[in-house]
């Protein structure tokens, strides 16, 4: 009897183990994944149910579902000057013409990534 109780013991333990071991060989393959990005214009938000659909500029619609620890991030308008605008920023302009020239009027710009 003690000997089976053993073999019991001992197989449970290999069960658990092996549970265990196959748990943390699937979160790092979970962790593993890239991370793809999209960009567009916010086409529903429902915080009761916790998702949001994003709409392309090619419109495609994008579902996306969120957990509280999903980081949110505003983007605030800030004064900035013409030598804050490095190479590789993307940017929105408007301009008038006079005669042969464009003159700029007014930008907005999001910093080229790498600070340049």
């Amino acid at each position: 009897m003690l000997v089976k109780l053993r073999n019991v013991t001992l197989m449970a333990v290999l069960i658990l183990a092996f549970g265990a071991t196959a748990s943390v060989a699937q979160e790092k393959k979970a962790a593993k994944v890239k991370a793809e990005k999209v960009s567009g214009d916010i086409g529903l938000l429902d915080t009761e149910k916790n998702y949001m659909i994003v709409v392309t500029k090619e419109g495609k619609l994008v579902t996306l579902d969120y957990t509280d620890k999903t980081k949110v991030v505003e983007l605030k308008a800030s004064k900035a000057k013409m030598s804050d605008i490095g190479l590789g920023s993307a940017a929105s302009v408007q301009y008038t013409k006079k005669g042969e020239k464009n003159y700029l009027t007014s930008i907005e710009f999001v910093p080229a990534k790498g600070g340049e």
